[in-house]
């Protein structure tokens, strides 16, 4: 009886002043803590059959909207997973992973709130200061080379932290991480059967002064997989934008070394798809046919990849994000992970831009 008294005087009370009903309100009604409100309106299993259905018996009657910041409050979560990027939103491969968390934790109860440090500076400040983090529950960080300290700062985080497109698990609770040794073996053993004896690596210009990526391992290892395909490291030579970017002036220096170089180099490995076909562009205006007089392949098969021919390693992003996103929904939820640390391979394209390295022999 007195229950029934309590939600009456409560629904009075809004009729009459039209005020916004709060989580406090529904607690009230059902006599229950904000706390248990909380979960019962999330499905929380920790609350019984009869006690959840009663509270969202009376917050369907009532018309309540649950409001994070109240359940946030009576819970001590955010409700907010935090996505951490480097440098640009507005490459291939950000924006293609952005799209993968975004799908996957829309409509799980959290926000995904992005991320960008510009410089290893700002890196190492929000590092320092991710065991104090109280406005995320949980961290997603993409694609970033991290240092012994910066892994030991995560180890010691209060929230769970999953690496994608990781170089390796230390310090994340969980990590997509890419693995292309097979793919590039593939790529080198089908150079060498194509007759290349000279291969250049480009790198991809890095302006600013971060330079922590997880792609800056793809020349190293296709280094290890050209030796294994038995080229000599004098046959293997690396080339840089000499101002660092990837302008006009940058390319035009680019374009120079290659060309002048003591040794030509046959075919050409570009650490990223979008530098690749900027390459091609230039090499074309300075009369190089491609592949006729120089092959290249690229990284990433972006979708401009496979319009342009491109030779690409393929990996998929898309996938990737949505599977980290997922590794840390299950982990904030106190899912079992099934596997904590997943590897996701590349697979090696052959495509137009990749011949013969003396087709008229």
């Amino acid at each position: 009886m007195a229950l029934h008294s309590t939600i009456a005087a409560v629904s009075r009370r809004f009729q009459a002043g039209q005020r916004r009903m709060l989580l406090k309100d529904i607690a009230e009604m059902a006599s229950v803590s904000l706390s248990t409100v909380s979960r019962a309106l999330h499905n929380d299993e920790r609350i019984s059959e009869a006690t959840r259905l009663r509270i969202q018996a009376i917050a369907e009657r009532e018309h309540f909207v649950l409001s994070k910041s109240a359940s946030a409050l009576a819970s001590r979560k955010s409700f907010r997973i935090s996505a951490l990027f480097v440098d640009r939103f507005n490459t291939w491969f950000t924006s293609t992973s952005f799209e993968g968390l975004y799908t996957t934790i829309a409509g799980s109860g959290y926000d995904l709130f992005p991320i960008v440090l510009h410089t290893p500076e700002q890196m190492d400040s929000y590092f320092r200061s991710i065991s104090e983090n109280k406005n995320t529950d949980g961290i997603i960080i993409a694609s970033i080379l991290l240092s012994p300290e910066q892994s030991s700062q995560l180890a010691d985080a209060n929230i769970p932290i999953v690496g994608l497109d990781s170089q390796d698990t230390e310090g994340y609770d969980a990590a997509v991480l890419l693995d292309n040794t097979a793919s590039m073996r593939d790529a080198a053993e089908h150079i060498r059967d194509l007759g290349h004896p000279q291969v250049g690596l480009v790198e991809f210009p890095q302006p600013g002064s971060f330079r922590r990526y997880s792609f800056t391992e793809r020349i190293p290892t296709f280094e290890l997989a050209l030796g294994a395909a038995g080229y000599d490291p004098r046959n293997v030579q690396r080339f840089h934008s000499e101002n660092n970017r990837a302008d006009a002036e940058g390319v035009a220096s680019l374009c120079a070394q290659i060309l002048s170089a003591q040794t030509r180099p046959t075919v050409l490995f570009v650490e990223t798809d979008d530098f690749a076909i900027t390459l091609i562009a230039a090499l074309q205006q300075r009369g190089i046919q491609v592949p006729r007089d120089i092959s290249v392949i690229g990284f990433d098969d972006n979708a401009a990849s496979e319009l342009v021919g491109l030779a690409t390693f393929h990996q998929d992003a898309l996938d990737d994000a949505r599977l980290a996103a997922s590794k840390l929904l299950d982990i904030l939820n106190g899912r079992q992970l099934a596997e904590a640390y997943s590897y996701s391979r590349t697979t090696f394209i052959a495509r137009s831009s990749l011949g013969p390295a003396f087709p008229d022999a």
